[in-house]
């Protein structure tokens, strides 16, 4: 990007088009470039100096612009004649405490006090008072660039720069998709997902829409375009407030502009110890489930997602998004959204990156640590089987087997208990089976509980269901050789 002071523009009935560097420009970047490449060695307010030399009232933007392209293939180093230790900020900070000076006299004897303080010459408190500051800075490598790769780097930060204050950004492309659905998610942005004349459009909430955050979120936005226009085939349209007139303007630039902007990836900072924490947790709280990270696009309907996770057990399925940037309106109009689509998804949401407050019961918010509690609560809830599904099949039902299959409390399971099951302890055994486990257990009349464990694993059953058989357990030690079988009386 380009600092807004710099960006050129041309407004004509409604749109707004960003003046591009073009053939016609090759001579000043070549010229740009030989500045650059000759300072190497040099102070830098000596290649400063020489780009105010070749600039002019018609080229004064560009030629700053080309330099600040310049300036990412530059190094430069704080450095002094001879090898120092002094921090040029701790050196600021002692001269400026001494007060205000009135004279060239009283100036040399600070420095003076100012030398013999930091164990040094007054010649090098000079040259680290301002050491740090960029035009003193030495130029020590300038990375190869010819005038074609300035030119277009230059054009995508000037459209990148043109985005900045815009109120939408709607694009669609034929190509790169996870890329870009994956970068609208690592930048946090505000986006929707539908379908138009057959093609998945994106709708991505621009800075003029909200009222917080609007430099770091505007940046965000414009490191989305690289990814955008370096697809086979692409469109793009932006809805741009104009903050002197509070007109909006329209630019709208499709593939046919491609040769303006170089293949260029954008680099971009993520954090993922947040997403790698949520998968860790939920297979820590909840192991029976499945955590798939970072799945497909949803569709649902006209609309699509990006969810971050899907959490699956058995058939049942629930998705899981992180959101970045949002505004009470966008996360209202998501949950509508997906209330209408019936695709359950759990929206979780930063307040750190709040540009309003949100009261919705759909929405899980967190400043710095989730609330796995109440996720795991909507995860259960989510992938709670229908009761009426359930079925009972052969002799013997492990009810709590039952219970984590469907995610149906045990005595809700109770309650649609087949008439020819009898209820015993965890289990649902059919009443004639049970009949029969319960005379096996009376002919042993048994003493201690090891007396009747041949009988119950022969029918796959625990020690609970002797109780309802009418008989209890007393444990004399944790071996089942030492409890004792006793009938209730």
């Amino acid at each position: 990007m380009l600092p807004k002071e710099l960006l050129e523009v041309r407004k004509s009935k409604g749109k707004i088009i960003p003046k591009f560097a073009g053939k016609d420009d090759y001579p000043l970047a070549e010229k740009i470039i030989k500045i650059f490449s000759s300072g190497v060695g040099k102070k830098y307010g000596s290649v400063l100096s020489a780009l105010k030399s070749v600039e002019n009232a018609d080229n004064y933007r560009k030629v700053r612009g080309f330099a600040r392209v310049m300036e990412r293939f530059c190094e430069k180093v704080c450095m002094f004649d001879a090898p120092s230790h002094l921090d040029p900020v701790e050196v600021r900070l002692y001269l400026f405490e001494r007060g205000y000076i009135t004279s060239r006299k009283e100036r040399q004897r600070i420095i003076e006090y100012a030398a013999r303080y930091f164990s040094t010459t007054p010649e090098e408190i000079e040259r680290a008072m301002f050491a740090d500051r960029d035009e003193e800075q030495i130029l020590v490598n300038v990375r190869q660039i010819n005038a074609d790769t300035l030119i277009k780097l230059y054009n995508l930060s000037l459209l990148q720069t043109a985005i900045f204050n815009a109120l939408r950004l709607t694009f669609w492309t034929s190509s790169n998709h996870k890329e870009i659905f994956r970068r609208i998610k690592w930048l946090g942005l505000m986006y929707e997902l539908y379908e138009e004349d057959g093609q998945l459009r994106a709708d991505i909430t621009g800075t003029a829409s909200i009222l917080k955050m609007t430099r770091k979120y505007g940046t965000s936005m414009a490191k989305l375009i690289p990814s955008i226009v370096k697809a086979e085939r692409w469109w793009i349209r932006a809805e741009i407030l104009d903050e002197h007139s509070n007109r909006i303007y329209y630019l709208e630039m499709d593939d046919s502009h491609k040769h303006l902007f170089p293949v260029y990836d954008e680099k971009i900072e993520y954090d993922s110890s947040l997403e790698v924490e949520f998968e860790r947790k939920i297979k820590a709280i909840k192991p029976d489930v499945e955590v798939i990270r970072e799945p497909d696009v949803v569709k649902a309907g006209r609309y699509a997602f990006i969810p971050d996770f899907l959490i699956r057990k058995s058939s049942r399925e629930v998705y899981v998004e992180i959101v970045g940037f949002w505004t009470e309106d966008y996360l209202k109009k998501k949950v509508e959204k997906i209330r209408e689509s019936g695709v359950p998804l759990i929206v979780v949401a930063r307040e750190e990156y709040a540009c309003g407050k949100s009261e919705s019961a759909d929405v899980i918010l967190f400043s710095k640590n989730i609330p796995y509690n109440e996720v795991v609560g909507r995860i259960n809830h989510y992938l709670r089987g229908d009761i009426s599904e359930i079925s009972f099949e052969g002799d013997v039902v492990n009810l709590k087997e039952l219970s984590n299959s469907y995610g149906v409390p045990v005595n809700e399971i109770v309650g649609v208990l087949p008439q020819d099951y009898v209820l015993a302890g965890s289990y649902a055994v059919k009443k004639d089976v049970f009949e029969r486990i319960r005379n096996e257990v009376e002919k042993i009349n048994p003493e201690k509980l090891s007396d009747v464990i041949p009988v119950l694993r022969e029918f796959d059953v625990g020690y609970d269901v002797l109780r309802a058989m009418g008989y209890e357990i007393v444990w004399i030690g944790l071996s089942e050789e030492d409890a004792i079988v006793k009938r209730i009386k």
